[in-house]
């Protein structure tokens, strides 16, 4: 196969360079990916980022819906660190329990949904930057690497549509 080259700014290298060292992929995998070219086997692809690039996650239109994918699709793979997770918060505002009445409990004006699949509970009524925390800290207690927080916390919100364009 003949490679070809093509010049980009030095941000989106770095981007690049960033994305290919957290999925643990080469430049040229994460482009594939990002492109939906099919590069090897379907294991090849990192599944978190499978998923977030998957037409399933792209369609759901709001924050609090990809919100809620991504915390059950990390509740059903990662089932005990994401168990450990909500266990140890620490009291006052959480904004995952494993009850309604958890949360009702804390603060009766909180909207919180059911995480599709899992028993547990997420607070859905924060603002962008917080849900983006938030789920920083759970993919970061997972033990994802900061590229790849990064990556998918950038389908939370406004930056979404930034993201989006790439794929």
């Amino acid at each position: 196969m003949r490679m070809k080259t093509t010049d980009v700014s030095d941000e989106v290298f770095e981007a690049l360079e960033g994305l290919a060292k957290g999925f643990n992929r080469s430049p040229d995998d994460v482009l594939a990916m990002l492109l939906r070219i099919p590069v090897g086997s379907p294991e090849s692809t990192d599944p978190l980022a499978a998923f977030v690039l998957s037409a399933e996650f792209r369609m759901k239109e709001h924050d609090a819906d990809r919100y809620l994918a991504l915390l059950g699709w990390l509740a059903v793979r990662h089932r005990s660190e994401f168990d450990e997770f909500i266990r140890g918060l620490s009291t006052g505002r959480k904004f995952l329990t494993l009850s309604r009445e958890e949360i009702v409990e804390r603060c009766r004006h909180n909207q919180a949904r059911q995480i599709e699949g899992t028993p547990y509970w997420a607070i859905l009524n924060l603002d962008t930057p917080t849900k983006r925390r938030f789920l920083a800290r759970v993919l970061d207690f997972i033990g994802y690497r900061s590229e790849v927080i990064e990556f998918v916390c950038g389908f939370i919100g406004p930056r979404r549509a930034a993201v989006a364009s790439l794929i």
